[in-house]
């Protein structure tokens, strides 16, 4: 009975360890915080904040294909693939054929430019209330920080690389 006891305790203070230094942990409950944060900022929009990121990222890049989405985005394809046939079908977004079946290119549609419009004023409120009360200064930090992040964790491939060096 002892040893089951010392073990869960030792299990418990591990894990408790575990919630207040974990990268992965404290990103993905931040990464979540904020997700649901701008959620509720862009709901007048009628967009979610993965549908805002899209479109922006599609604003950015013009007519990548959903490889170089899924780079940019740092998203596995069939989550990209998912949330690509949400926008296509509400008409924000569209799949432009190239000279190869098997591989489309995707762009904004004039819907998808006036749905990125009506959401950006909200975003930039959005962001000011985070930004602000961190400072500029800060902020910028957070953000290096974040970049370097993702060069320790995608390796020189570009590819996620786990800490035994598999993908």
């Amino acid at each position: 009975m002892n040893v089951t006891i010392d073990v869960a305790t030792s299990q418990q203070q591990r894990s408790r360890v575990i919630a207040a230094t974990c990268a992965g942990f404290n990103l993905r409950r931040a990464s979540r915080a904020i997700s649901h944060y701008f959620d509720r900022a862009l709901t007048p929009s009628g967009l979610r904040s993965t549908q805002f990121t899209l479109l922006a990222a599609l604003a950015i890049s013009g007519s990548p294909t959903i490889g170089e989405l899924s780079v940019a985005l740092v998203i596995d394809r069939t989550t990209l693939s998912r949330n690509l046939k949400l926008v296509r079908s509400a008409n924000l977004v569209e799949a432009i054929p190239t000279g190869d079946r098997r591989e489309h290119r995707y762009g904004l549609t004039d819907q998808g430019r006036a749905a990125l419009e009506t959401a950006l004023p909200l975003w930039e409120a959005a962001q000011a209330q985070v930004v602000e009360p961190l400072g500029q200064d800060r902020w910028q930090g957070m953000l290096g920080d974040l970049h370097r992040l993702l060069g320790i964790v995608r390796g020189h491939t570009g590819d996620l690389v786990a800490p035994n060096g598999t993908a």
